[in-house]
């Protein structure tokens, strides 16, 4: 029997020898690049894994312009309504503008549990004017946090776009306003939001985005208008694609999601899109029109009259694409933004840790 057992343990150790000989010749048989391809697979398989952040919360908001007040009993259906909003100039709030006249309106109309006043600062060189002058700067916060804390608003959202070259005192100039109005926001207990553009780093906008996010509660992407009237047609702001457009919507998301706590992220769809009408080449005659994406359902999809009418779905944008000729026999393409291309934006930013979307906006679809 102990003659049997040492013959055991003598027949195991030559298996196991047999057997790293065997692996070692295998891999040294074994092209380098096969083994670099399955180490690569497994390591797109584990960051794959890792990149999957589950989400923690997922709510809706929708922006209700001063324009569109009507048929608001639906709003409620959301989790927050941000007003768009009142204006400001170099004295104060604009009391002339037809969006502080209708504040009241809109209090009457809704009856959600959160509602943000949105400040509208979209003039571009009287938003230069106002970041050069601290004085004009307080007078607009204290009024805006006035006409929020009076009307029972939750928090305000600063909507001050700019789209110059990105001098260093522009950047920094935004960056003391947001700081400014970020501390006596808190000193009231009021939240702070703010828009930025989706293409803020692609197209090197004045923003630094770090102090902005840690200013912030709340950072709303503005997620379309990536391709302009005024430029070449295309996507709202596509899925995936930028390998042909310079930039896509996961891109944007990634780049976020480095300076901004995802936390604190929320994306905005444009639930809309562009007509442009073609000349030569296929190049715009002239600016495109915007279409809703109510009228652009009801033109091209539900039933579409015009000559040579074609509409699918692009593969990359994941957004609607529709092709056809006027009375004119001029080419049209028209782009735009949909529940479906919605879902397929929102599936991917769940993955990434991101449950907050909004719609611009109320009244478009």
């Amino acid at each position: 029997m102990q003659k049997l057992f040492l013959l055991g343990i003598v027949l195991l150790g030559v298996g196991f020898i047999y057997i790293k000989h065997h692996d070692a010749q295998v891999l040294k048989n074994t092209p380098a690049d096969s083994t670099e391809m399955v180490e690569e697979t497994q390591r797109e398989k584990s960051n794959s894994e890792e990149s999957i952040i589950p989400v923690q919360s997922q709510t809706e908001t929708v922006f209700v312009p001063y324009w569109n007040m009507f048929n608001t009993s639906e709003l409620s259906s959301y989790d927050s309504v941000i007003y768009f909003g009142i204006s400001a100039t170099k004295d104060g709030i604009n009391k002339e503008d037809q969006g502080f006249a209708n504040i009241s309106k809109f209090v009457q109309s809704t009856d959600n549990s959160q509602t943000y006043l949105t400040l509208r600062m979209l003039n571009a060189e009287s938003n230069l004017e106002i970041l050069e002058n601290t004085q004009a700067q307080q007078k607009i916060i204290d009024e805006t946090i006035n006409l929020a804390n009076d009307n029972g608003f939750d928090g305000i959202v600063l909507d001050l776009e700019l789209s110059v070259i990105p001098f260093t005192n522009v950047k920094d100039n935004i960056s003391l306003f947001v700081t400014s109005f970020s501390k006596e926001l808190r000193n009231q207990n009021l939240a702070f939001l703010i828009t930025l553009y989706g293409d803020t780093y692609y197209r090197s906008r004045p923003y630094d985005v770090k102090v902005i996010g840690k200013e912030a509660d709340e950072v709303l992407i503005m997620a379309y208008d990536f391709h302009k009237s005024r430029g070449e047609p295309g996507p709202n702001f596509p899925f995936e694609g930028q390998h042909e457009y310079g930039y896509d919507f996961q891109q944007m998301v990634h780049d976020f999601s480095q300076d901004v706590p995802v936390e604190k992220l929320t994306v905005i769809f444009g639930m809309y899109g562009y007509n442009w009408t073609l000349g030569s080449e296929d190049k715009p005659l002239k600016a495109a029109t915007a279409v809703t994406l109510a009228s652009a359902e009801e033109a091209f999809i539900d039933s579409c009259n015009y000559t040579n009418c074609t509409s699918a779905r692009d593969k990359d944008s994941a957004e609607m694409k529709v092709t056809y000729a006027d009375d004119e026999h001029y080419k049209h393409v028209v782009w735009f933004e949909d529940e479906s291309s919605v879902e397929t934006k929102s599936e991917y930013l769940k993955k990434q840790g991101i449950g907050k979307i909004g719609y611009w906006t109320w009244g478009y679809w």
